[in-house]
């Protein structure tokens, strides 16, 4: 099974629109291409080699991919907490 997090980003594979762009700009090749059918989408082939580089957050038009801890004050902010 395919991790949505690595240490340094976590990803909504829900958002992808398979552009791929993400894929081209990783220096370390974490990422890649699930295609099925109709159901496309990135995922993190070798997550324990990511470096934390960020430029699949930078790449993204559709927010796939964000760093975990805004992940995690995002879900605090709905509970009113921080």
């Amino acid at each position: 099974m395919k991790r949505i997090s690595t240490k340094y980003v976590a990803m909504n594979p829900r958002r992808c629109v398979a552009c791929w762009e993400c894929v081209g700009k990783c220096p370390k090749h974490v990422i890649g291409k699930v295609g099925f059918l109709w159901h496309k989408h990135v995922a993190f082939k070798d997550a324990d080699a990511c470096i934390g580089c960020n430029k699949c957050v930078k790449t993204c038009p559709n927010g796939v991919f964000f760093k975990p801890d805004e992940a995690l004050l995002s879900i605090l902010s709905k509970f009113g907490r921080r």
